[in-house]
């Protein structure tokens, strides 16, 4: 687990389910909808989202190909029925009903891998919560960033009562010990919830 200078490692800030709903709602495009989309229901990392296919996804088990840290393959599982509509939406429409290539394809010309940069995933990501006015939980960050959406689906799967062991399953980590170091620590909401609920009896 990497600590920060404050003491406090990235992990333990997240956004809330309403907070995820209103960034989505902030996006002008169907592209950047589904980008963030994947990003907080599925938990991928920027590189594992850039390199998604469209014949990695498989709409009979709503299941995703990811090729993963280590080039480790792995399957990530769409959770959201809105999530598969808009993908297929996204592709009959914005990529003419493509069967293969990248699912997002490289925006700039001079861009010679032919998929999204993390850089353009970063500002589309950024873009998203500032139009939905929400700053980075981080106090050592500003803006809404891809990794934080990470962060916000394993908080929230936790929080809905999945093992450790299936959060590892989702974010692919190679190690239970990286999940659990990770998340098996409070958050820091949840750390704030439980003082204003019990430093009362303590100091009432």
């Amino acid at each position: 687990m990497v600590i920060s200078k404050k003491g406090h490692s990235r992990s333990q800030f997240n956004l809330t389910e309403d907070q995820i709903k209103l960034l989505i709602k902030s996006t002008d495009k169907l592209r950047d909808k589904v980008i963030i989309k994947i990003l907080a229901y599925c938990g991928l990392r920027r590189f594992e989202l850039a390199k998604i296919k469209i014949e990695d996804i498989d709409f009979n088990s709503n299941k995703i190909q990811i090729l993963g840290k280590k080039q480790i393959d792995r399957l990530a599982t769409i959770f959201s029925d809105q999530l598969i509509e808009d993908l297929k939406m996204y592709i009959q429409y914005v990529l003419q009903n493509a069967k293969q290539g990248y699912l997002f394809p490289a925006v700039s010309s001079l861009n010679q891998v032919g998929y999204i940069s993390p850089t353009e995933i970063n500002r589309i990501v950024a873009k998203a919560g500032k139009k939905a006015q929400l700053h980075n939980p981080n106090p050592e960050l500003k803006n809404i960033n891809p990794h934080i959406l990470r962060h916000s689906c394993a908080r929230i799967l936790k929080d809905k009562g999945l093992s450790l062991e299936v959060v590892q399953k989702v974010l692919g980590h190679l190690s239970y010990k990286t999940t659990m170091d990770l998340y098996g620590t409070k958050s820091i909401s949840e750390m704030d919830k439980e003082l204003r609920e019990k430093v009362g009896d303590i100091f009432g």
